[in-house]
This record gives structure tokens, C-alpha cells and sequence, in this order.
């Protein structure tokens, strides 16, 4: 396949390098979409520009999600793109899907439909290609997608969406589908599109931010104000309480603070300030931050983290107490964090995660826990182990970017140097988020330093991944590299997402007319 050069197509906005996260459970993410470096890239003939095959590959990628990974079944067709495919066929499995990748549970899967959660990768291809290419086709079918899912897969009853952990939709039936045996369960996931959502429908908009106040917070008043499950019902008015965690309720927090700005209603500032006393209430003179009440004992690092960094931004769009409010909880966790005995070093223990919320002993002190360590390790993959000491690294070079402090840059780049040698073990069952997370941390290193030998190191990576997830003549990556079909769920549109993030990085804009 060979790219034309597109001759005036212009970029409209500054973009700038922004970083990329892994999509697993308590990520400390973007949730806004990705920002890519600022280029003119208008007069590179793309076929011929240096790595060319990066660009072609993630051209491919999306061209075929568009023709051949969407919503082609049923009686309503619809411009959904499908969260699991075969990769020889290009079709969802309505039944006898393949095994899930190692660590991944059958109940958090959608291979019947689509789970707009796992699109925003994806989405960000599809935007920052019109923008390269000029190209309004690949933007289109992203707003096509958003809009109809914001217009057909809203719960009249909640305003919840048929999304996140638990639930997706159905292109069979064309209505929300269960995975495993729970019921219609809501768990918010991270969407980094909400900027297009009250462009597209600020109605369906507002009625979900509403829906995480009235629906999924248990008390809004009273001594249990602002307790939560991180679960609630999609269809019907059942909150919980007892599994309040701070990653989740700082993505809420995220979704009240855009709502307000939009409608500058005052019950989201209520929502607000509810959820964050709740926190405030529940954290110990030391700074750390009750994990849920289901689990008295336990305190986790990464979920205070998402919390304290929804908190950070928020800040600047909030009364000035709320504001010093949000600052304090924020920063409290910084300096908590910090005096931890971290050692992410070739050989050293990783990261810690979790801890007893009253003697700051290191340890998994949650009841339900399958016995994993409180530390990060080098490489691992599945359900809330995200990918190990990348993707804490990442956080903590995204919380370096957001407050300056220097602590968290020493242990970004300490992180750095242990893996600047490595190679993932052929042996592990390892996903492309893997592959993406310890991508980012060498173009982070690369931003952060300007020192070649990490962008060189980011290619040797990205390579790696190619080889290792795109080895065939199917244009999809694999779930894992021990499967052999298509599953977002593992991360693959984020990897592809990092394969154009490097082809733009290459590409800089003095080059532009060569």
C-alpha cells in the first residue's frame, strides 16, 4: 500500500508531546485526548518520509477498522467498531470466542460488540490522521462512532452508558450485554472524548454526569456522605457502598468538573465537594487515603495517585476554598508517597503499591486479595496488575510534569535506566500495553532529557513490538503474544496509537517540503 503526499493539508492547533498510558485499572491517564507533537506536515510525501512503514502501518490499522471493524451484524447496523475480532476474518465472535489472554477475566470481555471504553486509542488515530493527512474521512467515522453510541446506548433510567468493565453492546441483539455472570453492572472506565460528547449531545452529556451523582454515590448527605461502590446498576436506581476507590472517585470528579464548566450548575459542585470531604474524612494524619471501608486496612499508593492528580486538575476550575481543599488532599499524597523505599533498580523490589492505611507497613491488606505482592515487578500483565514498574514509573513521571517535584523525576529516571538494557522475557505472557507502557517511558525519558539513545531505544521497542504483534499479514496486533486474534481490551489500539506517536516524533517540522 503506498501513501500519497497530501499537498496543503493543514494542522489547525498546537499540539504538544503529551504522556501516554497504558489502559489498565487505576492509570493515572490523560483523560482528554492524546496531544502529538506540533508539525506542518503537509508537504512530506508520507510513503517517503522517514519511518514510513511506522505511518503505513497505523494507516492500515485504521482503514481497516473502518471498513471491516465495525458494527456489520444484526438488524441495525450501526458505526460501532468492535472491541474483539478474528484476524483472519475480520468478524466478531458470536459465539466460541478464542481463550482470553492470560490474566484477563472472562467477565470483563466483549467479543459479542463493542466497549466504547476501549476506544480511545483508537479515536486519537483517527483524529490526529485527518490532521496529518488532511483526510476528513478518518475524523468523521470517530464522530460518527461518538455519536451514535452517546444517542443509542444511554439508560433512560441512570444516564448511565452500556460501557466500562462489566457491560457493552451487543451488535446481535442491539442492547446492552452482560459479560460473565454479573448482572447489568456500571464501572465508569477512563473516556478521553468528552469534549466531543457536549459538542455532539450536551444533553446526553449532562445526563450522565448526573446519573454518577444520583446513581453510583450511596449517600449524599449524613455521616456515609460521599461513600460509593465503584459498581451501581446500569438500568435501575441501586447504589453501594463499601468499594469507594479513590481511582474512581476521582474520575468522577474529572467527569463533575467538566459537567460544571459546561452548565455551571451548582449540583456538581455539590457532587464535588461531596466525594472529596468523603476522602478528607477518611485520611489518616499521615496522608494516607482509605483504600474502601470494605478493606479498613488498606492503603493503595497507585489509587491515591489517579485521585490526586484528577484533584490537581480540577483545582484550577473550582472556588478558591475547594480549590486549597483539592490542593491539600493532592499534595498530601505526593509527600507520602515519596517516603516510601521505592527501588525500581535492575534487582530492586519495584514499586510499592499498597500498604496498612494506619502503620504505612508495606503489604496487600485487601481480604480479597489473590495474594499478590505490594510491590511492582519488572514484567507482568492482567487483571490490577497493570504492567508492572513501566506503568508506575509513567505515573510517576506524569505527576513530576503536573507538580515539578523532583523526587518523582529521580524515580522515573532510576526506572529508566533499569530497563534501558532489558528486553521483555520471550517466556511471559506479556500485551501490547506492555510493549506501550515501557515505549512511553523511553520518549518520556527522551522529552525529559533530550538524549537521543532513549528515542533510539523507544525505536528498538516499537520494533519489537511490531515483530511481536504484527508479524503476519493482518493489520490488527494481537491480544497477547500468545494469541492470535484481536482483542482492545490488552491495549492494542493504544499500542498502534505510540506506532504513530513515534512516526510524528521522527518527522519534525523543518523537514516538512523536503
Amino acid at each position: 500500500m503506498k501513501a500519497r503526499p497530501f499537498k496543503g493539508a493543514k494542522i489547525g492547533r498546537a499540539l504538544t508531546i503529551a504522556l501516554l498510558l497504558a489502559l489498565t485499572a487505576g492509570n493515572v491517564a490523560a483523560q482528554s485526548p492524546t496531544e502529538l507533537p506540533a508539525k506542518d506536515l503537509s508537504m512530506i510525501d508520507l510513503s517517503k518520509s522517514e519511518g514510513a512503514k511506522y505511518f503505513l502501518i497505523v494507516k492500515a490499522y485504521a482503514d481497516y477498522m473502518i471498513t471491516r471493524g465495525r458494527d456489520r451484524y444484526g438488524r441495525e447496523h450501526s458505526p460501532l467498531f468492535a472491541t474483539t475480532l478474528n484476524r483472519e476474518t475480520g468478524n466478531v465472535y458470536r459465539e466460541n470466542p478464542p481463550d482470553a489472554p492470560k490474566g484477563i477475566r472472562n467477565g470483563d470481555r466483549t467479543w459479542r460488540g463493542s466497549n466504547t471504553s476501549k476506544d480511545n486509542g483508537l479515536y486519537s488515530i483517527l483524529y490526529h490522521l485527518t490532521e496529518i493527512t488532511g483526510d476528513d474521512k478518518y475524523a468523521r467515522e470517530a464522530d460518527k462512532a461518538i455519536k451514535w453510541f452517546f444517542a443509542n446506548c444511554q439508560s433512560p433510567e441512570t444516564g448511565f452508558m452500556a460501557w466500562g468493565e462489566h457491560i457493552g453492546w451487543d451488535f446481535f441483539t442491539e442492547a446492552p450485554i452482560k459479560m460473565g455472570t454479573r448482572s447489568l453492572t456500571h464501572e465508569y472506565k477512563i473516556f478521553n472524548y468528552w469534549d466531543k460528547v457536549w459538542e455532539f449531545n450536551p444533553e446526553a452529556a449532562e445526563k450522565f454526569a448526573l446519573g454518577l451523582w444520583e446513581h453510583q454515590i450511596y449517600a449524599h448527605e449524613g455521616p456515609e456522605a460521599g461513600e460509593f461502590s465503584r459498581h451501581a446498576s446500569y438500568d435501575t436506581h441501586s447504589p453501594g457502598k463499601g468499594r469507594a476507590f479513590p481511582a474512581h472517585g476521582g474520575n468522577y470528579i474529572f467527569v463533575w468538573t467538566k459537567a460544571y464548566r459546561e452548565t455551571g450548575k451548582e449540583v456538581f459542585l455539590t457532587a464535588i465537594e461531596t466525594v472529596l470531604n468523603y476522602y478528607e474524612r477518611n485520611t489518616t494524619d499521615k496522608g494516607a487515603i482509605l483504600y474502601a471501608s470494605d478493606f479498613p486496612e488498606q492503603y493503595s499508593l497507585k489509587q491515591s495517585m489517579n485521585l490526586a492528580s484528577n484533584l490537581y486538575r480540577a483545582k484550577d476550575f473550582m472556588p478558591a476554598d475547594l480549590a486549597n481543599r483539592m490542593k491539600k488532599l493532592s499534595e498530601g499524597t505526593d509527600s507520602l508517597y515519596l517516603s516510601f523505599d521505592h527501588d525500581p533498580s535492575k534487582g530492586g523490589k519495584g514499586f510499592l503499591e499498597s500498604a496498612n492505611l494506619m502503620t504505612l507497613v508495606p503489604g496487600n491488606f485487601r481480604r480479597s486479595s489473590t495474594g499478590t505482592d505490594a510491590w511492582t515487578e519488572m514484567w507482568s500483565a492482567g487483571y490490577g496488575v497493570g504492567s508492572g514498574s513501566t506503568e508506575q514509573a509513567n505515573k510517576c513521571y506524569a505527576r513530576y510534569k503536573l507538580t515539578g517535584i523532583e523526587g518523582y523525576r529521580i524515580l522515573f529516571m532510576k526506572a529508566v535506566n533499569a530497563y534501558y538494557n532489558e528486553d521483555p522475557p520471550p517466556s511471559a505472557v506479556l500485551y501490547p500495553s506492555n510493549y506501550s507502557s515501557i515505549f512511553n517511558m523511553m520518549m518520556n525519558a527522551y522529552e525529559l532529557t533530550g538524549a537521543e539513545r532513549f528515542l533510539s531505544k523507544a525505536k528498538t521497542y516499537m520494533d519489537l513490538s511490531v515483530e511481536t504483534f504484527l508479524s503476519d499479514q493482518s493489520p490488527l496486533p494481537k491480544a497477547s503474544n500468545q494469541s492470535e486474534h484481536y482483542e482492545a481490551i490488552t491495549g492494542g489500539p493504544e499500542l498502534m496509537e505510540n506506532v504513530l506517536r513515534l512516526w510524528i516524533v521522527m518527522n519534525p517540522q523543518d523537514r516538512a517540503g523536503e
